[in-house]
């Protein structure tokens, strides 16, 4: 296993942090942190929904929950007596670009922790039998979500967006896809998918790291060699206005979407800072606009999800039907203030002192210090250190956060859902 020279960037790492490639392409994480008993643990390969071709939409979905149906002899019984008795969390997820199992275990069993998700990935079993109990799971998961009008309007929306691009595709998947896919089908799919996936493995707390790196060679370096990690060529975003009725509603469901920057653009932490303002909390302009001043909206809000190569800026609120219009014009007002004013010298501060706080507080849990390491590789491409991180957010000035307003929100979608 080859050493890296540590990431550029002021203050280098700690002297915790070891990153490390198998010839093959398979990289390994490791960070150590003082005082903590525990170990966090991830596997990901970097493909997800997005990569699927066309008449696989939901299969990577599909295939994260049969991983845990039975793997290197073990069936699913004996794979959750095993995650009970080391005592930790395993628990796995699908995105756009990953798929990712993980869990949390005490020091002295990290070993046997990674061990158990090298089974998972490499080796499941895919039994017809057990496809046959999980096709009907995962169609009634689909179909939850569908009956959700919030989770539905984004899905509308993404879809929309994107139009036909797999980038526009529901990570759930496509129940009369998912209920059709025969064992021999995904099987030849997670082969596919594991020959053409980079593949990351990160340990976060109390790391063995000798240890585990003997174990990451012993269980990935047969592997065929990992290609670089290229995401699919970004579609053109679509901005339009988007109305449909619905006998579920009962409220208005407003959803508006515009086109943000990558995770590792530059521009992506002025984004932050913007999306904390605008609707990211109690003290942002949608919530005190919308629900303190105005009284029009119990739930609104704004977020950000960032890819490796674009992201949506999604904001959502659910109003009485008679209070749509007023709504959608204080939205509007909202942004185009923004745009045109900028945030004020009073929300810069709270909201840099909150992104402060808010990522300190996330470098005390290890699954969110772990998260944060996977999408710096998969999405950044570079580590941070802390150092460079806090004074990166000192630098973030008002001016900026003001452009990427209008630079962002100049075209926009607009999806309304009402009462039928």
């Amino acid at each position: 296993m080859s050493q890296r020279p540590p990431p550029e960037g002021r203050g280098l790492m700690d002297a915790s942090l070891s990153l490390q490639q198998l010839p093959n392409g398979v990289r390994f994480l490791s960070e150590r942190v003082p005082g903590r008993r525990q170990v966090a643990i991830s596997v990901t390969a970097l493909r997800g929904s997005r990569h699927q071709q066309s008449g696989e939409n939901g299969f990577a979905h599909l295939l994260e929950h049969m991983l845990f149906k039975g793997a290197k002899g073990r069936d699913a019984s004996a794979i959750n007596r095993l995650g009970e008795r080391l005592g930790g969390t395993l628990n796995a997820f699908t995105d756009r670009e990953s798929v990712t199992l993980h869990l949390t275990v005490l020091a002295e069993d990290q070993e046997a922790g990674l061990d158990l998700l090298a089974d998972l990935l490499l080796e499941p079993r895919l039994a017809a039998v057990d496809l046959a109990l999980e096709r009907t799971v995962v169609a009634q998961e689909i179909a939850m979500a569908q009956e959700d009008l919030e989770d539905h309007l984004q899905e509308l929306a993404t879809q929309s967006f994107w139009g036909e691009d797999p980038l526009g595709w529901p990570v759930l998947g496509k129940a009369s896809l998912v209920r059709r896919v025969s064992a021999r089908r995904l099987r030849a799919f997670h082969q596919h998918y594991l020959a053409s996936a980079p593949i990351l493995i990160v340990a976060v707390g109390a790391v063995e790291e000798d240890a585990l790196a003997r174990l990451v060679e012993s269980r990935f370096a047969y592997l065929p060699a990992r290609p670089q990690h290229v995401a699919p060529a970004l579609p053109r975003a679509i901005f339009a206005t988007r109305h449909r009725r619905s006998a579920h509603a009962r409220q208005a469901h407003l959803l508006w979407m515009a086109q943000a920057s990558a995770f590792a653009d530059r521009s992506h932490l002025m984004e932050l800072f913007a999306n904390h303002i605008l609707g990211a909390g109690m003290a942002s302009r949608l919530f005190q606009e919308l629900r303190e001043r105005r009284g029009l909206a119990y739930q609104t809000y704004s977020q950000l999800e960032a890819l490796s190569d674009t992201a949506e800026w999604t904001l959502y609120a659910a109003v009485p039907p008679e209070k749509r219009r007023a709504t959608q014009e204080a939205i509007a007002g909202i942004l185009r203030a923004l745009m045109q004013d900028g945030p004020s010298a009073e929300e810069m501060d709270w909201s840099r002192a909150g992104l402060r706080k808010q990522w300190l507080l996330g470098q005390e849990d290890l699954e969110t210090r772990m998260a944060r390491r996977v999408r710096q590789l998969a999405q950044g491409g570079r580590l941070k250190s802390e150092e460079e991180i806090l004074d990166s957010l000192q630098q973030v000035s008002a001016m900026q956060v003001q452009e990427v307003f209008a630079r962002a929100w100049a075209q926009r979608l607009e999806w309304t859902v009402v009462p039928a």
